[in-house]
């Protein structure tokens, strides 16, 4: 089966189920996680399963967004029972925590922990992530019965992934103060911070498979002004993005550390070695500087040694 989504509805179309195996990381067959039959829900099919160099043969308009995350494979299964709306699973091994993070980072319109280290829960859906994996299970539309079903699969699958993975270390760079926290994106693609907030059609600061970056809210809904931190692999790839993205989207920030641009908003940028700092739209100057001297100080306080 080839699904044809755009990039933001992808999630929603996408899905998962759980298994009743307790298993390391890493866990050589994703089948292991899943059950055979749950609450009278049955597989209908073999298992599709897809690696790197056949996911669009599953998800058409959707791939880049997993692959982009260090994407291993996937695999699918959908359940059903009479007279109920079937189940389709996915669970996708992205290698690592913090990408699976990634991945999850991109729905997440709220901040729950219902299931696995973050969930997200609609109306016959489930997303959530665990370890170095992400989970989608949908069941729709959604009746009494399967909605247990659903969230008996969940904790199914989620006791069956044994270990938790670490969050990506940007992230404790983030202020508190004001922080939106289901506002948090982490991504290693230039694509995925135009999604949120567009700078350019090129990759003017640089972003690939060697950087981090968080892009993250603060303040009131009318008034939000947004943080962008990036880690370069070392302080030449930093000052070489931090220049290219200078000269080709403010140029007044190579004299200053703050600019008011044409709508009235706050641009802000700093360099601290490795480390990238930009404020995006924000309302006011002494609130964008703050943002910067406050992951300034979180730097300080946790001795990561970035040079000036």
């Amino acid at each position: 089966m080839k699904l044809v989504c755009p990039i933001a509805a992808c999630f929603l179309l996408m899905v998962t189920l759980p298994g009743g195996f307790s298993m390391g990381k890493g866990t050589s067959d994703l089948a292991l996680l899943l059950p055979d039959t749950l609450r009278g829900w049955k597989a209908a099919r073999e298992d599709a399963r897809y690696g790197r160099d056949t996911l669009y043969d599953y998800i058409d308009g959707g791939a880049e967004l997993y692959l982009s995350y260090g994407f291993k494979r996937v695999i699918n299964r959908t359940y059903v029972k009479a007279n109920q709306p079937d189940m389709v699973v996915d669970i996708f091994d992205m290698d690592t925590s913090q990408n699976a993070y990634g991945v999850f980072s991109h729905s997440m319109e709220t901040v729950e922990t219902t299931f696995g280290q973050g969930s997200q829960c609609s109306e016959g859906l489930v997303l959530f992530w665990k370890g170095q994996y992400y989970i989608s299970i949908m069941a729709y539309p959604e009746t009494a019965e399967s909605k247990k079903a659903l969230f008996d699969l969940a904790k199914s699958i989620e006791g069956a992934i044994a270990e938790e993975g670490p969050l990506p270390a940007l992230l404790t760079l983030l202020p508190h103060g004001a922080l939106v926290r289901e506002s948090i994106r982490y991504f290693h693609h230039h694509a995925w911070l135009n999604s949120h907030y567009f700078v350019a059609d090129q990759n003017l600061l640089h972003i690939d498979d060697t950087t981090d970056a968080v892009l993250a809210k603060y303040g009131e809904s009318k008034n939000r002004s947004l943080l962008l931190l990036i880690q370069y692999r070392d302080v030449t790839a930093a000052r070489s993005a931090y220049d290219n993205f200078v000269k080709q989207y403010l140029p007044e920030l190579s004299q200053k550390k703050s600019v008011q641009i044409e709508d009235g908003t706050w641009t802000a940028g700093h360099l601290k070695g490795s480390l990238l700092i930009v404020v995006f739209n924000a309302p006011k100057e002494e609130q964008a500087v703050h943002l910067i001297d406050e992951v300034e100080k979180r730097l300080a306080q946790k001795g990561e040694g970035h040079e000036k």
